[in-house]
């Protein structure tokens, strides 16, 4: 029974690890391609937040240069906010009026009012944000009697990668169940072969 136990465990092990590419890359705007504003820039870190008020979803990508060599970048704290706000129960794209703010612990240090959305529905920021804040944007539909959605994001240089450090982990798992698996194999050849001796100990006598 034993000798299986490590043999199950490496099968769980290499499922998780099939799936875990799928739970640390996949995001998306919903209903729309996915976007790579910066051809130029293809190492640039990108992260995705959402949110939900009401009937509305809110999808927050964020592009920074903190996650790269900074030196080589002539503004190294600009940060671009690109957002999609999808309407759940109708099913379409929000494009009107509408309010962006990035608060920093809680208080407003940069505000842009958006008369409609730009280019295939999508509203955009652009500002420097030094890696030091403790970042949300909060965005206010006026057409939507003022509804007001706050979203918590974090630039690349503030997030733990989880992703790296799970697969890792998981490594070591394997490593550790494989070399079980070998002792618990050995321990089971030195048993037979300690019984084979001793059968033929009982034989010769």
């Amino acid at each position: 029974m034993k000798s299986h136990l490590p043999i199950r465990l490496l099968s769980m092990l290499a499922a998780l690890l099939c799936l875990l590419p799928i739970a640390v890359l996949a995001h998306h705007f919903k209903g729309l391609p996915h976007y790579n504003y910066f051809e130029n820039y293809p190492e640039i870190p990108e992260e995705e937040f959402l949110g939900q008020v009401g009937d509305y979803e809110v999808s927050l990508v964020v592009y920074d240069f903190q996650g790269i060599q900074r030196g080589k970048v002539d503004d190294p704290d600009m940060v671009r906010l690109f957002l999609v706000i999808f309407n759940l129960r109708n099913n379409d794209i929000y494009g009107g009026p509408l309010t962006l703010e990035v608060l920093d612990k809680g208080e407003v240090v940069h505000s842009e009012r958006h008369k409609s959305s730009e280019l295939e529905n999508l509203y955009s920021m652009h500002q420097e944000l030094p890696d030091t804040g403790d970042y949300s944007l909060r965005l206010t539909l006026h057409s939507v009697d003022d509804l007001q959605c706050v979203i918590p994001f974090q630039l690349s240089s503030q997030k733990i990668h989880w992703g790296k450090w799970v697969a890792a982990v998981l490594l070591l798992l394997i490593i550790v169940a494989a070399i079980g698996a070998r002792k618990a194999r050995v321990t089971m050849d030195r048993k037979e072969e300690a019984g084979r001796r001793k059968e033929k100990l009982e034989e010769s006598s």
